[in-house]
């Protein structure tokens, strides 16, 4: 990256502003200012390509700042703090800045988020207030809240996609908070649970004598959700008749009641959710193809809580501080019993954290959870080894099924190289890309891990 490019550092805190200015000034021309007084003044008098905003200023906010400056000033805006709330980090995007960095931070990923915000355009959108506002350090939620924040208030349907209890039907009516219909419906359905004989009616209403029970007029989900936001859990629990009649209402904007002839218009955005691999679906012609695409506008992939434990002891609190009514206080975790909470697989995410929460406090005897009141499986970790097996075994399940004869690698090296490809990745996120030190916890040659880096194309 050219020197030539200016980036200007606005923090209160000397410290990150040297530590930036050093570490960022041989690649950049680097300014800093400690207030929005100091940084006008840069930003009047020179091209100020990207600019580093603290979000959380002395007696001002980067939120502010960047709703007065993104329309005067020609810079691109990335925001900085401590703060790393999912609704920071939204409302961060919305407003207009185009990335994100929690602190503390590592140097080498600000100076490529700085190249790559020069040569992107910043997004204007409105904050929106929300009361799902979850911390996080975990970098894939955080990318996850990035990709929030520049489509929520667009119309575009969205597939959620994870494993059961990692919270989809919490981001789906946080995506509705953070759009333009939050003052509108928001109508959760869950596919699975409703008998395939009333989804139907359940979805789209019905007329009075349209069936036997149809004693009177019904509107259906869609139309409850009108103006709003209907979100579909269990997707792939919807049988194939009425996925058809699903995409004629996708595409027409238009339903009609059971027992009617009568189209009825609709403006609702169609939030969907899953816990299956719908292409798998698709294969097996259990899901129509067409359907799937377009539900699948955008697709946002929860992580399972055993890849950001980083988060676990941050969902603690929030449930310790949600539940705090079951005793009218606030516990504690001690240390031993945090470890070990953190240390466990949660099989059943953050379904499952919840109510193990919950159960705590009911078990604590003091002002404290500590290690004797967590349930045995936790202290021993029984599900970690077997949830890890089972998943593999799974996976090879899968590949059995599925393999093609002609394909050019056996199955084995298929196997090798899906378990292979996210281990090399998680040892060199954990390393910070530190290729000898990421060697060294493999237990590998450095020159074979470069191999390898080069062979499935990790650069």
């Amino acid at each position: 990256m050219s020197n030539n490019s200016t980036v200007l550092v606005i923090d209160d805190e000397e410290q990150i502003l040297w530590l930036l200015e050093e570490a960022l000034s041989d690649s950049f021309q680097v300014l800093t200012a400690k207030n929005s007084r100091e940084a006008e003044k840069h930003l009047d008098n020179n091209k100020i390509d990207v600019c580093i905003i603290d979000l959380f200023l002395e007696n001002e906010t980067g939120f502010d700042l960047i709703n007065s400056w993104k329309d005067k000033y020609d810079t691109k805006f990335i925001v900085i703090t401590a703060q790393d709330t999912s609704s920071n980090v939204i409302e961060s995007m919305q407003i207009g800045a185009i990335d994100f960095i929690s602190k503390p931070f590592v140097l080498d990923e600000v100076k490529n988020k700085i190249a790559e915000a020069i040569s992107i355009h910043k997004s204007q959108t409105e904050i929106t207030k929300t009361e799902y506002d979850y911390q996080s350090k975990s970098k894939k939620m955080i990318e996850i809240y990035k990709l929030i924040g520049k489509v929520a208030t667009s119309n575009i349907n969205i597939l959620i996609t994870g494993e059961t209890g990692t919270g989809k039907e919490v981001i789906a009516r946080l995506i509705h908070k953070k759009s333009n219909r939050a003052n509108k419906p928001f109508v959760a359905l869950n596919m699975g649970a409703i008998p395939a004989d009333l989804i139907e009616s359940e979805l789209f209403g019905h007329t009075k004598g349209a069936f036997t029970g149809a004693t009177t007029d019904k509107p259906g989900k869609f139309e409850e959700a009108n103006g709003g936001t209907i979100f579909l859990d269990e997707i792939s629990e919807m049988d194939l008749n009425l996925q058809v009649k699903l995409l004629r209402v996708l595409q027409e904007k238009e339903i009609y009641r059971l027992g009617s002839n009568k189209p009825i218009k609709l403006d609702v955005r169609v939030i969907a959710a899953t816990n299956k691999d719908l292409e798998q679906f698709i294969r097996d012609g259990k899901f129509r193809e067409d359907l799937y695409y377009r539900l699948n506008v955008v697709n946002l992939e929860l992580p399972p809580l055993r890849e950001r434990k980083e988060d676990i002891p941050i969902l603690i609190e929030h449930f310790l501080d949600k539940y705090k009514y079951i005793k009218n206080k606030t516990l504690t975790v001690t240390q031993e019993a945090m470890d070990k909470l953190v240390s466990y697989n949660w099989p059943g995410n953050i379904r499952e954290l919840e109510n193990i929460i919950q159960y705590l406090i009911v078990q604590a005897t003091g002002e404290s959870i500590k290690l004797k009141d967590l349930p045995d499986k936790i202290i021993k970790g029984h599900h970690n080894g077997n949830s890890i097996k089972k998943e593999l075994f799974n996976l090879a399940e899968k590949l059995l099924n599925c393999h093609n004869e002609s394909n050019d690698l056996s199955i084995f090296d298929e196997y090798l190289r899906i378990v292979e490809i996210p281990l090399i990745q998680a040892a060199l996120e954990k390393t910070n890309n530190n290729k000898s030190a990421a060697a060294k916890i493999l237990g590998i040659n450095r020159n074979t891990l470069r191999k390898k880096i080069k062979e499935y194309n990790l650069e």
